[in-house]
């Protein structure tokens, strides 16, 4: 009845992130997806601060999520604006 739970991956983003990270895969429109994944990466921005710089970009935490996924986000559309030349407008 209730999802097998484990200790998650990143204490700061904590567990419901990574639930979060799981799901991404289920929106069917890449658009939605796009977003969903800009979202997830602004909640990792803001747990981890330190990443961030004066201007709101965090390569590093786009490779976090990259991490922390267990499927390859770019197989469902999600690319990381660091690695495709684009920005970085995760909030």
């Amino acid at each position: 009845m209730f999802l097998p739970r484990q200790a998650p991956k990143d204490y700061e983003c904590g567990y419901n992130l990574e639930l979060m990270i799981e799901a991404l895969p289920q929106i069917p429109e890449l658009h939605d997806r796009m977003n969903y994944a800009k979202r997830i990466v602004g909640l990792i921005k803001q747990s981890h601060i330190n990443w961030v710089d004066d201007y709101g970009n965090s390569p590093a935490a786009w490779e976090h999520f990259f991490h922390l996924a267990s499927y390859d986000p770019r197989k469902y559309g999600i690319q990381n604006p660091y690695e495709v030349g684009g920005i970085d407008d995760a909030r």
